[in-house]
């Protein structure tokens, strides 16, 4: 799988583009391989398939998915690596810490704030292109953030998403939190 992985890094031989826009910021455009994401998701396929406008044109525009997201997505579908997942995402919090006016790198963990919007973002993106092992690996992740404070939207979370893990331990962590549960809502 790790050439697979090149071939997206390098964007060697790539046949597609797929475009991010996402919040007014400027495009964010990944050069991708047709075979790779048909193959990889239910979706693209279908996408890319049955003369649609994407297939003839090559380019496939998303308005509503983070490039952060899109891009541990893609990696995820080349090299079938959690670890790779979690590589991307941690890449992202250490280039947002870094002090360019003291040039110095921190490398700062990411707040659970963050980790929970980058582990929900994802879980939606998972189920939108229909890729099974991300979306139950999100799921397992946001299991473990799951606070008082964060219960009621992640279960809102499981429900849009039909994610029945993430929802019955949603579930079982309000009953035994009861009270603290019912003190933040």
């Amino acid at each position: 799988m790790r050439d697979l992985l090149a071939m997206l890094t390098d964007e060697q031989y790539s046949d597609l583009t797929i475009e991010a826009e996402y919040d007014g910021e400027p495009p964010v455009r990944f050069p991708v391989h047709a075979c790779v994401l048909s193959r990889r998701s239910a979706v693209f396929c279908a996408a890319l398939s049955h003369g649609t406008r994407e297939a003839a044109s090559r380019r496939i525009r998303l308005v509503d998915t983070p490039p952060l997201v899109l891009k541990a997505l893609l990696h995820y579908l080349y090299s079938d690596d959690f670890a790779e997942v979690e590589r991307v995402l941690r890449e992202a919090v250490e280039a947002g810490g870094r002090d360019a006016a003291a040039g110095a790198a921190a490398v700062p963990q990411a707040t659970a704030e963050q980790r929970m919007a980058q582990l929900q973002a994802l879980l939606a993106v998972a189920h939108k292109y229909q890729v099974g092992r991300l979306l139950c690996w999100s799921e397992q992740q946001l299991c473990r953030l799951v606070r008082a404070e964060s219960v009621c939207s992640l279960v809102e979370l499981a429900r849009v998403y039909d994610a029945s893990e993430l929802l019955q331990h949603c579930l079982r962590f309000m009953k035994a939190h009861q009270a603290q549960v019912v003190a933040r809502a």
